[in-house]
């Protein structure tokens, strides 16, 4: 089996992630461990099943059908993150303190990960060739996409000790380059 292989691709699959989970971070109150322990674990586990749920899916379904799911997905990708990205940021220039517990919720955070996840399902197709095991490759994205999840979440509470407004305006930004570039990858190949 090729380790190699199989870490640069968990890690390449997962580090969209790391973005994603970096900014809804900063919007989810983490006022102790415990708290932060519970909304990382659950962006881990929401994002590790879309992260190995759509490669696995682009095995299975094969590159002609994946190819119109992928036109498709290119749009909604850019309207949902753009929309969500301008209502944190609105709400986050409002006078009153906003409050994103409808974010926060698994069922949020699992459509997030998916809608960063569509373009991964091309790569499952190469999947057997690769000559490693489907079972290890999921463990792989998993492991890899709970470490990066825990960083990006690490990383951002460390953001969060600035001003009340700067972490959710710089959220939002974040929400809407992703959905930007991940436009661009899925319609020009860039």
């Amino acid at each position: 089996m090729d380790y190699l292989a199989l870490a640069l691709l968990s890690l390449g699959l997962s580090v969209d992630d790391f973005g994603v989970a970096f900014s809804l971070s900063l919007l989810m109150p983490a006022k102790n461990l415990k708290q932060f322990i519970a909304n990382t674990g659950k962006m881990a586990v929401a994002f590790s099943i879309s992260t190995a749920l759509f490669p696995t899916l682009g095995w299975l379904i094969g590159l002609a059908i994946y190819k119109w799911l992928a036109s498709l997905g290119a749009w909604i990708v850019l309207i949902v993150f753009t929309t969500v990205g301008i209502w944190i940021i609105k709400e986050a220039l409002e006078e009153e303190q906003p409050h994103y517990e409808k974010i926060s919720s698994f069922w949020a955070i699992t459509a997030m990960g998916s809608l960063g996840s569509i373009d991964e399902g091309a790569v499952g197709i190469s999947f057997p060739f690769l000559g490693i095991p489907l079972l290890w490759i999921i463990l792989a994205i998993i492991i890899a996409n709970t470490v990066l999840v825990f960083t990006a979440s690490t990383l951002s509470n460390r953001v969060k000790k600035m001003s009340q407004r700067t972490p959710s305006i710089l959220s939002g930004i974040i929400l809407i380059t992703l959905g930007v570039l991940k436009f661009l990858d899925l319609t020009l190949g860039l």
